[in-house]
């Protein structure tokens, strides 16, 4: 049981660290040069914190890697696009089509099935 907290873990700091990225990315000067954009990387927090959590993401990944089939944790992994959607919608109050809505639940129905499976 630990085990699958650890992927969804790893899973749900991956969606965490894009939502991180995506609000630090709006404090960022993209019209300067390389200069500016580097600075402006190195001091937003939000971007810092993105960073940070791709961090944990990825030792938490390895982990899983070696504990689960490669297939498995990678298909599990797709469970972000679902979390995304979520911050999508209640975060950044984004419109999601109703094509969007298929797709996440095929995701959703693949993720259940692959587990199941």
């Amino acid at each position: 049981m630990m085990k699958l907290l650890l992927l969804f873990g790893s899973v749900s700091m991956t969606a965490l660290a894009s939502t991180l990225l995506k609000i630090g990315s709006r404090t960022i000067n993209f019209d300067g040069g390389l200069w500016t954009i580097a600075m402006g990387y190195l001091t937003s927090p939000g971007v810092i914190a993105g960073f940070l959590s791709y961090g944990v993401a990825a030792v938490l990944w390895v982990y899983c890697l070696s504990v689960f089939d490669l297939g498995y944790v990678t298909f599990v992994a797709s469970f972000q696009y679902i979390l995304l959607l979520a911050v999508s919608i209640f975060v950044f109050n984004e419109q999601i089509s109703l094509l969007k809505w298929v797709g996440c639940g095929f995701i959703l129905i693949g993720v259940i099935c692959w587990l199941k499976g």
